[in-house]
């Protein structure tokens, strides 16, 4: 548990050093508070630009609260999960190319304290971009458009959380198993996968951690929401056999691990 500490501890030294903990918060930030913005003030934009007739502009709805932070969670499933793969992509694998996973592993350190202490630090600089960004958001969109229910916004940002921490377990999985930009691609590809299974089979992929998504964006709407218990545990099951498989992964490498056996 020390050792796991002593690395997380470093971890978060790195990322502060690169701005990962200042840039991606921040970017994720502009990313979804420009959602309200825009959506409050596009009939000033459009008359401004010229390219639209007044009437048209004058009949222009302004989407609600809901629909905007709906809205906002796509932004979370696309580009969001994105900038995360992107920011975690050479989390173990810039290490153990670069020489310096071999050099931590010689030490009496196992692959299970150098994989956890690694998931703990993307996972914190997941919660932290994600919990500023959806709170900037949640503000703007209740000062410029009206109020959001406490429970709906709870449960949908609950819901991408668990999407987003298996997005992050899946890429330090694949970043154990092979170099960083690699990592990226199929890490995208395979959450890709998952969220289009669901759209067009939901029957089949009920069980998907994909219909977290439908079912977070869902929550803003004004039917009941449906209970997600098994794509919660199902995700939650999966993230947990990917940090697993990374730890196995690391161990079966010839990288000396003088724990591990």
């Amino acid at each position: 548990m020390r050792q796991a500490w002593l690395i997380y501890r470093k971890e978060l030294l790195g990322m502060a050093r690169s701005y990962q903990l200042l840039w991606v918060p921040v970017v994720l930030m502009l990313l979804v508070v420009m959602q309200p913005v825009t959506s409050y003030y596009l009939p000033e934009i459009l008359a401004a630009s010229g390219s639209m007739p007044e009437e048209l502009i004058a009949g222009l709805p302004i989407p609600g609260s809901a629909e905007v932070m709906a809205g906002v969670l796509g932004q979370y499933s696309t580009i969001g999960v994105l900038i995360l793969v992107i920011a975690g992509m050479q989390v173990v694998a810039g290490e153990r190319y670069g020489g310096t996973a071999a050099l931590v592993l010689v030490r009496p350190v196992s692959s299970a304290s150098f994989i956890s202490a690694k998931w703990a630090g993307q996972m914190t600089l997941m919660l932290l971009s994600f919990t500023a960004s959806y709170a900037a958001s949640w503000y703007y969109t209740v000062l410029l458009l009206g109020p959001v229910s406490w429970r709906q916004g709870l449960i949908a940002g609950g819901l991408y959380i668990l999407w987003l921490t298996f997005a992050v377990s899946l890429t330090v999985l694949l970043s154990t198993l092979m170099r960083g930009s690699a990592a990226a691609v199929i890490s995208l590809l395979l959450m890709g996968a998952l969220s289009l299974g669901y759209s067009l089979a939901p029957a089949w992929f009920s069980w998907s951690p994909g219909r977290l998504l439908v079912e977070g964006t869902a929550a803003f709407g004004a039917s009941p929401l449906k209970p997600a218990i098994s794509p919660s545990i199902v995700t939650a099951l999966l993230s947990l056999v990917c940090i697993i498989c990374a730890v196995w992964s690391l161990r079966r490498q010839s990288i000396p691990d003088l724990r591990g056996d």
